[in-house]
């Protein structure tokens, strides 16, 4: 007769494997591939709150990559350029449809761009008076539209408009060159600036109430790499520094305004060095991408960072997925959609949409963590019984038994959230 301390290997597998047929995904959420404009490239950048996404994508028979809009529907809109440009991007999009980018022409020169949602478009690269190139990187939803531009002579700094005031070269004034990449609805905005020879500083910049700016200290003291990217409405600011990095590049960081701790590192994905925060909701939920800055040939992967946890987004792909791999989030909404770009199975370069992102709960049954119940999370608990290892000790009481086993094959049997 077997006793519940007897179960062999052998046994144990065999009762286990009886349960696998119904396991599944533990992160069981759709990653909707947003179409192209007929060719085969999309990227999506940002997101509103009535999930319009706005990106990138390719024309068939390669005439011409265009500024994109996809509706909540996932209807892409071709946005078109100014003149006769046959390459425009989309960056931001606000809660009224307003959308910000850049025309491209054939010399390589990029003009501010405005879309207002109904086929109208402003340049607004005329209305500033930009000489070289300019680009605004994002958009509140009272129409304050910040990025970069040369306005004056030299490199390209912040600059803030309006389409009701002058514009001002802001945020990076004191700098020789930078750019503004982000606001939120209090006018306030967080970029970069750069010294000749010295590594980006992060910035921020606050409306003084009497048509300028004040700028409180948020970049680490020193010289260290640091971009602000995103600002939420509680003025929360997100970006990147080499300060106090887990590795030997950069990692995502919340910029604290605390000049004893500058930043809150964030880290990175498991086998890359370095990651750069993007966008941050009202929520405070943080998204972007990790790298593999050694230069390993390892391929980026998007994350999403939620209440002191990063999760890599490439454990939502299932077996049914168009996607290959998600290679960066980019933008992220008050209801937790994120949109990004990744590879798909046929080797494109496309758009994705996760609609209203939830972490994972706990799933005690995945032991190797790889966001699925199969043969290897059982391999794994019958290699950590044998070796009477915590992690198989299901039931917490010190011992190694049946009831184990027994705990493990409820927590296999119930999948996971």
């Amino acid at each position: 007769m077997t006793t519940m301390k007897s179960m062999t290997r052998t046994q144990i597998t065999v009762s286990i494997l009886g349960l696998m047929i119904a396991a599944g995904s533990s992160l069981a959420q759709d990653v909707i591939n947003l179409p192209s404009l007929g060719g085969p490239f999309a990227v999506a950048n940002d997101v509103n709150d009535h999930g319009e996404v706005v990106g990138q994508s390719a024309l068939a028979g390669g005439l011409g990559t265009y500024s994109t809009r996809w509706d909540a529907g996932h209807i892409a809109t071709n946005l078109n350029a100014l003149g006769t440009s046959t390459i425009s991007e989309a960056y931001a999009i606000n809660n009224n449809g307003h959308i910000v980018g850049m025309s491209e022409d054939g010399s390589g020169l990029r003009s501010a761009t405005l879309w207002d949602g109904r086929g109208g478009i402003t340049d607004v690269h005329a209305a500033i008076g930009s000489t070289g190139s300019s680009i605004p990187w994002d958009i509140n939803d009272n129409g304050v539209i910040v990025g970069q531009a040369s306005i004056n002579p030299g490199f390209s700094k912040g600059f803030v408009w309006d389409q009701v005031n002058p514009v001002q070269v802001a945020g990076t004034s004191f700098y020789p060159g930078g750019a503004n990449y982000g606001v939120n609805n209090a006018g306030e905005m967080v970029g970069s600036g750069f010294f000749f020879g010295d590594p980006d500083d992060a910035l921020l910049a606050i409306p003084d109430g009497r048509g300028g700016f004040d700028y409180p200290l948020i970049n680490p003291i020193g010289l260290h790499f640091s971009q602000a990217r995103a600002i939420n409405n509680s003025m929360m600011a997100v970006g990147h520094s080499s300060f106090n990095s887990t590795t030997a590049g950069w990692n995502a960081v919340i910029f604290t305004g605390d000049d004893r701790d500058p930043v809150q590192v964030l880290g990175t994905l498991p086998g890359l060095d370095t990651s750069e925060g993007l966008d941050v909701n009202d929520s405070g939920m943080v998204v972007g991408y990790a790298w593999d800055g050694a230069g390993n040939g390892i391929p980026p992967r998007a994350w999403a960072w939620v209440d002191g946890e990063m999760y890599d987004l490439n454990d939502l792909l299932g077996n049914d997925s168009e996607f290959e791999m998600l290679s960066r989030a980019s933008g992220v909404n008050n209801n937790g959609d994120i949109v990004g770009v990744g590879r798909l199975l046929n080797g494109d370069i496309g758009a994705f949409l996760i609609q209203g992102f939830t972490p994972p709960a706990a799933c005690p049954a995945d032991m190797n963590g790889d966001g699925n119940l199969n043969f290897f999370d059982v391999s794994v608990f019958l290699t950590e019984f044998s070796r009477q290892s915590p992690a198989a000790d299901f039931n917490n009481d010190g011992e190694f038994n049946f009831f184990d086993v027994s705990a493990f094959l409820a927590a296999f049997s119930a999948g996971c959230p």
